[in-house]
């Protein structure tokens, strides 16, 4: 008990001091006065949910909040010394939640071959660095895995509210554990037809490769988007990625409802996992485990509209089988709304 306290400590200081963190970042961005360019800054939230699919097993949910900025910041020093050009940075702080069931949730003890329950509670911090048609990006991930995520408590308490059946097995979920991962991805935006002010086609391919004792694999796929004043940015993403990407870059004197487009969006992916603590199991102690499946492939198809200061999008996901035994393949949506200010 003493352990968990400790870890849940530790996780909770990590969320102050993202908040704290920001509320400095954007006061000094108001006091500066030898700012080269102005801050852009934004907000941004994404749900991910199986509902849209008509299930609620496997990864059923995660959503996560986060707020950005360009221009300088307390990591200059780093970003000035990674190994790529940058017209454009942006700092990123977000917070999130993220839950995983077995297919039968009415199960009190779950089957031992089935994926087991985990919830994960984390802070990220990101630097998105973009040169022309050309996005890298880096984050580190902490927080914890295991009761002090508080997965079990919002679950029940949702289903609560909308009256579903409440799930059984959560007793049976992950240690506490805390946790550490790093994210690197890269992208490349390529424009196939038309341009930025009008219709437009865009493929956007990129690579992926994380590590630490949540997810350690690599992955790569693309995206290609068709629309009507496609925004300049760099496609979307999921949890199981970056979670939030740099907004598009805007004119401070743009109305919110202005400008307005919109484009349609599909992408495959595969990725190489190596571990991942969700099927694995905790790292130093004995818990619930699955064998998981090395390769699973992946794809999504969406929309997003977008005006100057306002951006919303909903995916739907297929995710490839995970674990050996597993009958069938997952679906989930995605929703993501960005507000730049």
């Amino acid at each position: 008990m003493a352990d968990a306290v400790a870890v849940f400590d530790r996780t909770m200081k990590s969320y102050w001091l993202v908040i704290g963190i920001v509320c400095i970042e954007f006061l000094a961005g108001i006091t500066r006065a030898d700012e080269p360019l102005p801050r852009q800054w934004s907000a941004s939230i994404r749900w991910e949910n199986d509902t849209f699919g008509g299930s609620d097993r496997f990864y059923t949910d995660g959503v996560s909040v986060s707020v950005a900025h360009t221009g300088r910041s307390w990591l200059d020093n780093v970003v000035d010394k990674l190994p790529w050009r940058s017209e454009r940075r942006t700092i990123g702080y977000d917070v999130g939640q993220i839950m995983v069931t077995p297919s039968d949730t009415k199960l009190s003890v779950p089957d031992p071959g089935d994926r087991p329950y985990a919830g994960l509670l984390w802070a990220g911090l990101s630097i998105h660095s973009e040169h022309d048609n050309t996005y890298n990006g880096v984050k580190v991930i902490t927080g914890v895995v295991g009761p002090w995520s508080l997965a079990k408590e919002t679950q029940r308490e949702v289903h609560r509210l909308i009256g579903s059946g409440l799930p059984q097995g959560w007793d049976y979920q992950l240690h506490n554990e805390p946790i550490l991962n790093l994210v690197y991805e890269h992208r490349q935006r390529y424009t196939i037809a038309g341009d930025s002010e009008s219709f437009g086609v865009q493929a956007i391919p990129m690579a992926n490769a994380m590590l630490g004792n949540v997810l350690t694999q690599a992955q790569v796929g693309g995206q290609l988007r068709i629309g009507w004043r496609i925004p300049n940015d760099f496609g979307m993403t999921l949890m199981r990625g970056m979670v939030h990407l740099p907004p598009p870059k805007h004119e401070s004197g743009l109305s919110p409802w202005k400008d307005w487009g919109f484009y349609v969006y599909g992408g495959v992916g595969g990725n190489l996992i190596a571990r991942n603590i969700t099927l694995d199991g905790n790292t130093w102690k004995d818990s619930p485990c699955v064998d998981k499946e090395w390769f699973v492939p992946a794809a999504e198809v969406g929309i997003a509209v977008s005006s100057g200061k306002f951006i919303a999008s909903f995916s739907y996901v297929f995710w490839g089988k995970e674990f050996k035994g597993q009958e069938d393949y997952s679906e989930f949506g995605a929703l993501t709304f960005t507000w730049l200010f």
